[in-house]
């Protein structure tokens, strides 16, 4: 799918065009005289946001579709994808092939409303059923160019939409998957593949390679399953020199019955998607590699299965973990924190100064946020600060939680010298404080607990049910503003 920019005067032939309508300016400037006309008509009706309105227009003129845009006043990133991507997915049962979008005016600069409104087009373009065998289920629309009608020329913002909305579309790809079709070696196949395609490193450490690295914590997940562990480790070094200015380390759990500890069986189909996190890292490094920022960044992608067997883990088993601490095993299916101590321990000894995690770790944070916001802990305050103003102006919703004294204190160890879990009351809260116990003095550390938000059963504007793609914007935008300072 190609995209262009044009001014309204210069849109040329299209089969379709994408109009927002926000409720308190109106109709866009510029438009040609027909579409304004049927655009003001549907003004004196109701224009609320992302509410679609298709016009069938006469032959050989372009179908009109109106997205309600809320106020003009209050655009933001967000609200731009979803105009974008509501106006695709009313094509997605249509003929267009040429399709124009104009992109929403109003308190969000025109550069930045371009790069989102190509974003919202490219989730738009993606759906879910991959493994069904009637075409007409998984079909597409034969769109094959997207003119973004906009005042001035923005083809870098153009570019960069692009950029990230493959690279979020990548990573819920690769969540999608059964488990059968997503093991740990498939996802590190995956992995290999983006990063030829982006120019960025990669090696992949086997069981051997982990085992001499004392990755006890990470290894004592894989021992139930017969699918063999991959240590994903991704590289890109765009200012030269020693060292990463940021290390990202993704959750990688191909598929999560919770091992000895196993869960319920009711929506345990959804756990092929516990390597989110994983996915995450890859496909924002990847799409890191694309854009080129003067960053050197490190992703760390710890994937295995956790599975019941003969040679599984033991509520009570002791393991010593990369960064030597020993650590007790209460619960199995709190398996997550086991493989992200060491992949964050990795991440430090290779050299990062700060570290971010991103992992569907704890069932707690969607019971204090629900479906809408990611979990932010982290220190100093000051990064903290950094990724949640990061992520806000990214588009994805995380919120503060606190990491205190009592927390640490809850998940010391019997025998060991801690332990992976410590109760249900602030469940979230005190996986954080297992994971903070191997940043190291002087790394800036953030945790992002996105088991809320990485998947929904219902559809959104720009995403169907299913993987919804959180913090690949946030992780890209982060390492785009340090390179930036």
């Amino acid at each position: 799918m190609k995209f262009r920019a044009a001014r309204p005067a210069a849109i040329g032939t299209v089969d379709a065009i994408v109009v927002p309508l926000a409720s308190d300016t109106g109709a866009p400037s510029g438009l040609p005289r027909g579409v304004r006309t049927i655009v003001d008509r549907i003004a004196k009706t109701e224009t609320g946001a992302s509410r679609v309105y298709g016009v069938t227009t006469h032959q050989g003129e372009p179908k009109i579709v109106v997205v309600g845009m809320g106020k003009a006043s209050e655009l933001d990133a967000e609200r731009a994808r979803n105009v974008a991507a509501a106006g695709i997915k009313s094509l997605w049962r249509s003929t267009a092939k040429r399709v124009a979008i104009v992109v929403p005016g109003g308190a969000l600069s025109e550069e930045r409303a371009t790069a989102a409104a190509v974003e919202g087009a490219v989730y738009a373009m993606w759906r879910p059923e991959a493994h069904r065998t009637r075409e007409e289920e998984r079909r597409l629309p034969p769109i094959d160019t997207i003119t973004l009608v906009t005042a001035k020329p923005q083809s870098a913002a153009i570019a960069r939409g692009q950029v990230i909305g493959e690279a979020v579309n990548a990573q819920r790809r690769l969540a999608n998957e059964p488990a059968n079709k997503m093991t740990p070696t498939l996802l590190a196949d995956e992995a290999r593949a983006l990063a030829k395609q982006s120019g960025v490193q990669i090696e992949v450490l086997d069981r051997a390679k982990c085992k001499s690295l004392a990755m006890g914590s990470y290894l004592s997940v894989a021992q139930g399953s017969h699918e063999e562990p991959r240590f994903i480790v991704m590289r890109y070094r765009g200012r030269g020199g020693k060292g990463y200015d940021v290390g990202f380390v993704g959750k990688g759990i191909t598929f999560d019955s919770g091992g000895i500890s196993i869960k319920p069986a009711d929506n345990m189909h959804h756990m092929k998607a516990d390597m989110t996190g994983a996915a995450s890292v890859i496909a924002a490094i990847s799409a890191i590699g694309k854009l080129k920022p003067k960053v050197n960044v490190i992703a760390v992608a710890p994937c295995t299965e956790n599975l019941p067997g003969g040679g599984a883990t033991k509520p009570g088993d002791v393991f010593t973990s990369m960064s030597g601490k020993t650590v007790e095993v209460i619960n199995t299916d709190a398996e997550g924190r086991l493989v992200l101590i060491d992949g964050l321990t990795y991440a430090q000894r290779e050299g990062a100064t700060r570290v971010v995690d991103v992992a569907t770790l704890t069932g707690a944070i969607a019971v204090a946020l629900g479906p809408y916001f990611v979990g932010l802990f982290g220190k100093p305050r000051s990064f903290v600060d950094i990724v949640q103003r990061v992520a806000g102006e990214a588009g994805d919703r995380v919120w503060p939680m606190p990491l205190t004294a009592e927390y640490r204190d809850e998940i010391k160890g019997e025998v060991a010298d801690i332990r992976n879990s410590a109760g249900r009351e602030g469940g979230a809260i005190k996986a954080a404080a297992f994971l903070e116990s191997v940043i190291e003095d002087g790394t800036e550390w953030a945790h992002l607990d996105i088991a809320g938000v990485d998947w929904s059963d219902r559809d959104r504007p720009y995403a169907p049910r299913g993987p919804q793609g959180p913090s690949v914007r946030t992780l890209v935008a982060l390492a785009e503003s340090l390179a930036a300072s």
